[in-house]
């Protein structure tokens, strides 16, 4: 397209809202004196004259005060504009959500374990030409289209008031904030207001995933049989079909809260139970129904499923399961990110990083279990076949894009590919001890060029 490039933005005081260019520029954009040309700042679009000026730079675009007022812009000498035919649209503002909250007496941004992310995240999109900025749902206001947010300037973050953002990536870690009435009010708005502009939004209701990966031909094999807890009898009967089940909170993360039944030869239970600071905790009780019964004031308190326990592969003794990151870039399409073994420490049942798991290459764990390459290669491209086959069904399923996905796979003892769960808000470490760092870099700016692209194709 003619005129199609990057330009300086700056201001100059005016009453009337106008834009002054080089004609060289206005040539370009296929204008001729006094007339118009579309300008984008956020949700604002407004149609406003051009003005040939031998004195602006030509690649620079000069921007009226009363322009600016209009499309309510702010900091506008720090951004560039991008330039087609007859548009001269404000590079894209996205807004991470998520829940910073300031500190006014020290005059900063309360310090959290997310916080590092969200500066990389920022910094990612900076890097790529991008306004970025995070903010709370509730600092939104739906009448002026405008939030107070945060950037992240000479390495400390600032207070900013801006116009809505061109594309938002949802970065909310709280379950607990998610589930307030008031503040799932406002994400509905928000959802209308955006639509696929938003993306992640929310988390995953473990049975809602189960249902859709299961009704599918391609992944329900894949698939442990999993059911709702709903009566004691039925979840009995459940956990005495199988020599190992597990109970699962249905909105839970991290693996806390997990409960692991084992059938023993004598028709006796083994529970073991996930906790976060500390080892799981024992117990053994004489049948199934005792062994439901052991936990029914959790399974009456809280959304849980029973799902089958899958024979897995272990490394070294100890169980292991392959996280899987993939997400959208630049171009809309669905790249794998990342791929690691994680495996749990000693003596837990689930992997998680966050409860002393350890990660490795793939390679190096399938290389121990595995004498034959043959095999070893079988099962890498059934894991990666899989998990983008899971994605596809996933957002059929959901009938909306997701720009990241995490899944979680295991390989049992005939080296079949389960997938063991499937996580909208993968947590990424900004910083990496034993892995690669280049993709730990790529895996923080690929969701910001992914929001960039939403942004562009508005």
């Amino acid at each position: 397209m003619q005129g199609d490039g990057e330009y300086q933005l700056s201001t100059f005081q005016s009453s009337q809202a106008l834009i002054r260019v080089h004609p060289s520029l206005g040539t370009q954009m296929a204008l001729r004196r006094g007339q118009r040309c579309w300008f984008v700042c956020g949700a604002q679009m407004v149609e406003v004259p051009v003005v040939f000026d031998d004195t602006v730079p030509n690649d620079f675009v000069f921007c009226s005060t009363s322009l600016i007022e209009r499309v309510q812009a702010m900091d506008l000498d720090v951004q560039s504009a991008r330039v087609t035919q007859d548009v001269i649209a404000v590079s894209p503002r996205i807004g991470i959500l998520s829940n910073p909250v300031w500190n006014e007496k020290q005059g900063k941004l309360r310090r959290t374990k997310q916080l590092p992310a969200l500066e990389k995240l920022v910094q990612a999109g900076e890097r790529q030409g991008a306004l970025c900025f995070i903010f709370r749902l509730q600092d939104v206001d739906f009448q002026t289209l405008r939030v107070k947010g945060y950037r992240f300037l000479n390495q400390r973050w600032e207070p900013v008031v801006l116009p809505l953002p061109d594309a938002v990536y949802d970065q909310v870690i709280s379950r607990k904030l998610e589930r307030s009435p008031e503040y799932a009010k406002k994400r509905t708005k928000l959802t209308k207001l955006f639509g696929n502009r938003l993306f992640n939004s929310g988390f995953f209701d473990k049975w809602q995933v189960y249902q859709w990966l299961s009704t599918d031909v391609r992944t329900k094999k894949h698939v442990p049989a999993t059911i709702r807890y709903t009566r004691l009898r039925e979840a009995a009967s459940f956990v005495q079909r199988y020599p190992t089940s597990f109970l699962k909170p249905v909105h839970g993360s991290l693996g806390l809260g997990i409960v692991r039944l084992t059938r023993l030869q004598d028709g006796t239970f083994l529970y073991e139970v996930k906790r976060s600071n500390q080892g799981p905790a024992h117990g053994k009780v004489q049948n199934a129904e005792e062994a439901v019964k052991a936990f029914k004031s959790r399974l009456i308190a809280r959304p849980y499923l029973l799902q089958q326990g899958i024979p897995l592969k272990t490394q070294k003794g100890r169980p292991f399961d392959i996280r899987i990151l993939l997400q959208r870039d630049s171009t809309g399409e669905w790249k794998r990110t990342k791929m690691f073994a994680r495996i749990a420490r000693q003596g837990d049942f689930t992997s998680n990083l966050s409860s002393g798991g350890e990660a490795l290459a793939v390679a190096t764990v399938l290389g121990e279990i595995y004498a034959s390459s043959e095999q070893r290669k079988r099962i890498t491209r059934d894991i990666r076949r899989i998990s983008r086959t899971a994605v596809e069904v996933m957002e059929q399923q959901a009938g909306t894009q997701f720009g990241e996905l995490g899944l979680d796979l295991g390989i049992d003892e005939m080296g079949h590919v389960w997938i063991i769960e499937v996580n909208s808000k993968p947590w990424k470490s900004p910083t990496t001890e034993k892995g690669r760092q280049d993709l730990v870099d790529l895996a923080f700016a690929r969701p910001m060029q992914y929001a960039i692209r939403l942004a562009q194709h508005k």
